[in-house]
C-alpha cells in the first residue's frame, strides 16, 4: 500500500505540485482533522493525519497507513492575482471500492479563497457533501463546516 501511495505521489510530481501543504477541518465545535494535502494541475490527493482537539489540547496521529482512506479528486483553481478561488471535488478510496455493493459514492467538495504571497499559500472556505446514488438526494452545505489549509505553493 505504501508503494500505491508513493507511486501516486510520484506521478502527481511528475505532473508539476502547485501546492503542498496541511489541511485542517472542523469536525466537531473544538476538534479538527488534519490532512496531508497534494494539488497538481486540476488533481489532488489527501490522506488524513490525525486529530487535534483545542479543548483537551490533545493531538492524536493516524497509527498505520490505510489506503481506504486515500482520498483523491479534482480541483479547479481561478487565479485573481495574489488571491484565488479554488473549488473541489473528492471521495476515498473506499468509497469507490465500495460502490459497486452500497450503490452511493460519497462526494466531498470545497469552495474557497486563499492568498499567495511569494511561495507561502493560505486558503480557506466551506466544505461540502453529496451521496451520489442515494434516492433521497442527501447534500449538505453549510458554513459552518470549514476548512483552512496552509502550504508552499508552485
Amino acid at each position: 500500500m505504501r508503494k500505491l501511495l508513493m507511486v501516486a505521489v510520484l506521478v502527481m510530481a511528475a505532473a508539476g505540485f502547485s501546492f503542498i501543504g496541511v489541511q485542517a477541518e472542523n469536525l466537531q465545535d473544538q476538534v479538527y482533522a488534519l490532512y496531508g494535502r497534494f494539488d497538481a494541475g486540476i488533481l489532488t490527493l489527501m490522506y488524513p493525519v490525525g486529530s487535534y482537539d483545542f479543548e483537551t489540547q490533545e493531538f492524536s496521529m493516524v497509527s498505520e497507513f490505510d489506503v481506504n482512506e486515500l482520498m483523491f479528486g479534482l480541483n479547479l483553481k481561478l487565479p485573481l492575482g495574489l488571491i484565488y478561488l479554488r473549488g473541489a471535488a473528492y471521495t476515498t478510496v473506499g468509497n469507490v471500492m465500495n460502490f459497486s455493493e452500497n450503490g452511493t459514492l460519497g462526494i466531498f467538495g470545497r469552495l474557497g479563497a486563499g492568498l499567495n504571497i511569494l511561495f507561502l499559500t493560505a486558503e480557506a472556505g466551506v466544505r461540502l457533501f453529496y451521496l451520489f446514488g442515494d434516492p433521497e438526494f442527501q447534500f449538505n452545505f453549510s458554513p459552518q463546516y470549514f476548512y483552512i489549509a496552509l502550504g508552499l505553493s508552485f
